[in-house]
């Protein structure tokens, strides 16, 4: 068994635990099971794709500002619906500029280091936000806070696929999102109860939480290109030096992919700019319910995510994010046809299910086709569609919803068959994509 395995690793484990918990296990076999399933999605990932990990969880228990932006800006600020979602354009277009500065830095400055600049700069900017009232100065530092946390993404994501081998990938991402996830479970429900007193303890409690994620990789890595460890650098050495520098917009099917992605991420973005309100105004939820059900979302990450990686190997991968993006579509598309909390809490599921589908494997299939290309700059261009549907997504949604509220959802219910179908057949035309997950 796995467990005795790492029993006789550490000898210090009290004998009458170890006894208990062995007579457990066997007597439950059901138990036994889901503990293995468990220990073998986790088990070989190397102690820097932890600390990663670890990076990204400590800043996204913080990760309260984007939850209940467009609730501070309308209700705090008096800001519009429409002016709301500028600000989010403008978010998704620094996002953006990031997620490309990150993407060129990560060649000259490493992706360690690139990470630990984006996070340290962020710290100084998020306290800063609540000192500006008017549109055109909140705009400026939303951007500016932008560009510094998009600068992360991609080079975290670098510095994953270069300290796991290939067959590893899937659960290292796995692992990322787990971690981004975990941390904002934590982050929505206490920003609920911090808006409730004063807005400004959002941006401070972020700043601190962004700081704590620069410490984290300071204290394990230094201000290093490359790991501490002689291994783990020389995994990224061999990474770096099989690199071409051709461009990710040569390659038609990469294109053909991001773009499909672009579709589903103007949907999924919503969560943060039309969603909330609508919760408030339909569904009448308080602040507090609306971070609880955020909170639903990445609770189900957390418990499922890593176990349903390892179910959806025996599918071909494109067809696999096809049908994430379809659940994504279909999740925010049955909101109108409810109007209660434990409905509300349905609808996220469904939306949970096929953001588990989706951005894992598709950060997998952006690693598989980076290789020996430039994989800096396939994920930037990855992030980029993220931080485009950022951009986009707010200005639909916020216009839409000030037609009708309803209308939004209801568009993105034929959007769920045509993303279907364009995955199929990016599936059909790429020989790439036909094979199974490996995991």
């Amino acid at each position: 068994m796995l467990f005795q395995h790492e029993l006789k690793r550490n000898k210090r484990v009290p004998l009458i635990h170890v006894t208990s918990i062995l007579q457990f296990e066997r007597q439950n076999p059901m138990v036994r099971s889901i503990a293995n399933a468990y220990r073998a999605a986790y088990c070989g990932l190397s102690k820097e794709i932890w600390i990663l990990s670890a990076a990204l969880f400590a800043n996204r228990c913080g990760s309260m500002v984007l939850a209940f932006l467009t609730l501070y800006l309308t209700n705090e600020l008096g800001f519009t619906m429409f002016e709301a979602g500028g600000i989010f354009s403008v978010y998704g277009l620094g996002a953006m500029t990031g997620a490309y500065l990150g993407g060129k830095l990560v060649k000259p400055l490493g992706a360690i280091r690139t990470q630990i600049i984006g996070f340290a700069l962020s710290v100084p900017i998020l306290v800063m936000v609540p000192l500006f009232a008017s549109w055109w100065s909140v705009a400026l530092v939303v951007f500016l806070f932008s560009v510094c946390t998009g600068v992360v993404r991609p080079a975290n994501s670098v510095a994953v696929a270069q300290f796991a081998p290939a067959e590893l990938q899937i659960r290292a991402f796995g692992l990322q999102r787990m971690a981004l996830n975990l941390g904002f479970s934590i982050g929505p429900v206490v920003g609920g109860i911090l808006a409730t007193y004063d807005y400004r303890w959002l941006f401070i409690v972020d700043a601190l939480t962004t700081g704590l994620g620069a410490l984290i990789l300071f204290c394990h890595f230094g201000f290093r290109r490359y790991a501490k460890s002689q291994s783990a650098a020389a995994q990224q050495k061999s990474a770096e030096e099989n690199q071409s520098s051709e461009s990710p917009l040569s390659d038609f099917h990469f294109v053909a992919f991001v773009l499909l992605t672009l579709f589903v991420g103007i949907v999924f973005l919503q969560f943060h700019a039309t969603y909330p309100k609508y919760l408030e105004e339909h569904y009448l939820l308080t602040k507090p319910m609306i971070g609880l059900l955020y909170s639903v979302n990445t609770t189900l990450i957390v418990i499922v995510e890593m176990l349903l990686l390892n179910w959806v190997r025996r599918f071909a991968l494109l067809k696999a994010i096809g049908w994430g993006g379809f659940l994504i579509c279909i999740g925010f598309g049955i909101l109108p046809f409810g109007d209660t909390f434990l409905f509300a809490a349905l609808s996220m599921s469904v939306i949970t299910f096929g953001e588990m589908f989706m951005f894992p494997l598709g950060m997998s299939f952006v690693a598989q086709r980076s290789v020996g290309r430039d994989q800096g700059m396939y994920m930037s261009w990855y992030a980029m569609v993220f931080s485009l549907s950022a951009m986009v997504a707010p200005l639909i949604g916020t216009l839409t919803y000030q037609l009708n509220p309803h209308l939004l959802w209801y568009i993105t219910l034929p959007v769920a068959g045509l993303t279907l179908a364009g995955f199929y057949r990016a599936h059909q035309n790429d020989h790439a994509g036909a094979t199974q997950i490996k995991i």
